[in-house]
Order: structure tokens, then sequence, then C-alpha cells
């Protein structure tokens, strides 16, 4: 009789494993590489694992690999922790569910339906993420962000959104523990490998290949000066003084380069109903002296509600164009008031423009009316909160290439970002920025078909459980004695 193997090792090896490689790759500023290889100790565990102990290693590693994520969360952004802790559970708990439904499948031995089920239930539990937290988070919450770097990859985002990216980059090695798992046999594990690479050679023929003409070019920048806070009141010595280096640093830009637009952050200065008009003014002139057209965030009291502007000052002296943002920081933004107004159109080369406001920008459904307005180019304040630069400027980048559009983004307290419809980043820092951006739109399949591709994802779900809750008559005979111990069940 076979001897039962020891569970300790396993469970060591598939939560701390997968724990750390997705701690380093899910992260503000990813290790992105980690990514391809986080899930392979968790699923190379648990179809070796009694029930209990493959979810005791499931729920480790999952709840380990992003605690820095949920640390984030409830101490940068301030979100309640009550909110906290029942997110962290429910998300836990459904990628576990995933988890423990691959196992099932492989001792089954239904490996090809494993194959494909984990990385249908990964996707399934960012989307259900999405619309569970769907007015604070939108798509902000995804493994396909780590890739956000790697431009080959990130076309795929133009196709099927954030979905088919973290589908790809859990079938990789969902497909490699597979080929490991107990019952595995040569053949099948050449189809699967098979099948995986030739999923892998398709996005990247797509990201080299995809054509994303925009058109002409106008040279864009993006400014954000140091304060001491955000929402100043202009009518205080440091809203002026803050305004003052504004002023400084605009003019001296207008006399050094040929720049066409400026994008400032978000929210700088509070202004009240009875001070807007004045001191668009004052911002109007300076537009017209420094012959720059301004993207200004502003904290705007209009009708008795507060609201997170975005305000065009074209140089010609014209008037004003504004955008108030849709999506609002829970906790920290409580104090304003939510827009429901849609994109606001301001004149521009090469097509449409429009502005939009830093989290807006991590709502997909929201940046979907800007692709099928067919606007090239997004403006956009932002705020940030320092660690989640990157991060958050990288999901904005994401929104352009699903929608087809060029990025101008300054975050307060994280990068100014200027990006095209691939998701090229043309140029970023921290204070100041300034780059040739294309200004045309690019029409993309994910804006044409939204989420089509989570159809046949959930399908695939669906199949899934179905055929997990039927066993196969010789899976237990081919699985079972290397794999079962005393207390195991199915």
């Amino acid at each position: 009789m076979a001897s039962a193997p020891r569970p300790l090792p396993w469970i060591l090896f598939g939560a701390f494993g997968t724990a750390a490689l997705l701690g380093l790759g899910f992260w503000l500023d990813p290790v992105w590489w980690l990514m391809w290889l986080a899930p392979i100790p968790m699923l190379t565990a648990v179809p070796r694992l009694g029930f209990w102990a493959a979810l005791l290693t499931a729920e480790a590693a999952w709840l380990g690999g992003t605690a820095r994520i949920w640390a984030y969360l409830a101490d940068s952004l301030e979100t309640p922790p009550a909110f906290v802790i029942a997110s962290a559970a429910v998300l836990t708990g459904l990628y576990t569910a995933a988890t423990l439904l691959y196992r099932l499948l492989i001792r089954r031995g239904r490996h090809w339906t494993a194959f494909f089920a984990f990385p249908a239930g990964v996707v399934a539990v960012e989307y259900a993420g999405s619309l569970i937290n769907a007015d604070a988070g939108g798509e902000w919450w995804s493994l396909a962000y780590t890739q956000a770097g790697q431009t080959a990859i990130l076309q795929l985002a133009s196709v099927t959104g954030v979905w088919g990216i973290t589908y790809l980059l859990t079938a990789l090695p969902t497909a490699a523990a597979t080929i490991l798992a107990p019952g595995s046999e040569p053949r099948r594990g050449l189809g699967i490998a098979g099948v995986a690479a030739a999923c892998l050679a398709a996005a990247l023929v797509w990201g080299v290949a995809r054509p994303a003409d925009q058109g002409p070019t106008i040279r864009a920048g993006a400014l954000a000066l140091p304060a001491h806070a955000d929402s100043l009141r202009i009518d205080t010595e440091e809203g002026e003084e803050l305004f003052a280096d504004y002023t400084r640093h605009i003019e001296n830009i207008g006399a050094r380069n040929d720049l066409d637009v400026l994008v400032l952050s978000e929210k700088i200065f509070h202004v009240t109903a009875e001070e807007t008009g004045p001191y668009l003014d004052r911002w109007s002139d300076l537009a017209v002296r420094a012959r720059i057209d301004l993207v200004l965030g502003l904290a705007l009291d209009v009708g008795g509600d507060t609201y997170n502007a975005a305000v065009w000052i074209p140089s010609n002296g014209h008037q004003p164009a504004t955008y108030f943002k849709q999506h609002l920081v829970p906790g920290l933004e409580d104090w304003m008031t939510a827009s429901d107004t849609g994109p606001a159109s301001i004149p521009g080369v090469g097509g449409g423009w429009s502005m939009t406001v830093c989290k807006d920008l991590d709502h997909a459904a929201t940046m979907a009316e800007y692709g099928d307005e067919d606007f090239g180019l997004v403006l956009a304040p932002a705020l940030d909160f320092g660690v989640d630069g990157w991060w958050h400027s990288r999901v904005a980048v994401t929104r352009g290439v699903e929608q087809g559009f060029s990025l101008v983004r300054a975050g307060q307290m994280g990068l100014m970002t200027v990006s095209d419809a691939s998701g090229t980043v043309l140029a970023e820092d921290e204070r100041f920025v300034v780059a040739e951006v294309p200004t045309g739109p690019v029409g993309t399949i994910y804006d044409r078909f939204g989420n089509w591709f989570l159809m046949p994802v959930i399908a695939a779900l669906l199949g899934a459980v179905v055929l997990a809750l039927v066993p196969r008559r010789d899976a237990e005979r081919r699985v079972a004695p290397s794999t079962r111990t005393e207390t195991d069940a199915p």
C-alpha cells in the first residue's frame, strides 16, 4: 500500500510560494514577470492535498499575496476598515473557490477542463469584484495592470479589455501546473502546452501588428507643483502663493516651449460660486499670455454643491468648458457631489478632445462613452497617493488602449504621464513632462463589442462546475493512490 504523502511541505510550498510571488507581482509597482509564475506553487500543491489542507493553502496564498493591497486601501485611501475586511474576505473566498474547482477537476481526471477553468474563475472573480464595488472601484482591481508596461501584451485590452489579459496571464502558469499534476499524461500535457503557447503567440502577434495610426500630433504637457494640501482656498495666503508659483512656471513654459496644451493636477484650489467668474478670468489671462491651452483641476461650488471639476481654459480667451467628476473616492471625497453628465467635448487638432478626472479612468463603462464619441485625446487632472503613482497611471493608460485614445494625465502626488492609444508612455516624470502626442481616435474591438469576452469565459466556468460534479470512473484509480490522505475528500 502506498504511503500517504506528508501534507505540510505541500501546504508551505503552495501557500508561501504563491503568496510571495503574488505579493511582489500584484503590487502598486509590480515585478511584472513574477505574475507569470505566481499561481504555480499553489496549483501544484492543492491536487496533492486533502480538502481542508487545500482550502487552507489556497486561502493563505490569496490573502497573503494581496495583503499589501488591502493595507494600501486602508492606509493611503483611508477606506473604512469594515469595508476592507469584508472585501478581502469576499475576494479571497471567491479566488479560493476557483482554486478548489481546479483541484477537484484534476482529481476527477479532467485536466483539460481544469486548464480552462482556473483562468476563467480568476476572470470571473475580477468581474464580480467590479460589480460588487461598481461605484467605488470599477475595474481598478485586476491582475492585468501588472502587465501595463509590456506594450505587446497590453494590446490585448483593445480586443478583450482587461479580462483577456488576466485570462492569458493565469492560463500559462495553469498549463505548467496541470502538466505537473497527478494523473497527467504526456500526450495531454503536450496538447495543453501547445494551446497555451498558441494563445501567447497570438497575443504577441496582435500586440506587434495592431494598427494604431492616430494622425496629427501636438505638443502636450502635464505639470503639478508641490502643495501642502489639495483644495486650497483661493482667498488664503497659501492659495495666492501657489497661484503665483503656477503663474511663473506657466509663463516660463510658454516662453521656452511651443506647447499646445498643459494639464494641471486635480482640485488644486477650492473656489466658491461667487469667486468662480473672476478667478477663471485670471487663469484665462494667464493662458492668453502664455499662448497655452490649460486644463485646471478645481473644487467648484455650484448651486450649493461642491464638484470635482476639470476646467478647459483656451488660450484664445474664449469661454471655458467644464467637466465634473463622476466617481468620487469613498470617505475622502464624501464632501463633494458626483456628476452624471458624461464627457465634455472640447475643440482640438486631429479630432475631438475631452476631459476626465482621476478616478473616472478606473471605470471602463464610463470611459466607453469616450470611445463611443471618438475622442482621440483625453486630458485628465489627477491626484493619487504617492505609493500608487505607477499603478493608477497604468490603469488610466489601459483605458486609452481599450477605447483608442491618447492620454495626458497629471497626478499631483503621483506621476505626470503622456501616452498614446497603444499604451506607449511617451513621457513621464514626477513634476513636469512634455511630449509629442497623437490626437486621432483609433477604433477598437473592445469599444465596439464591450465585455464580449466574458461570455465564453463564464460559459467555460459553468461547464467546468458541471463536469466537476460528475466523477469519472477511472479518476480515483489514476489519481488517488499517490495523493489521498486519511482525512481526504474529493
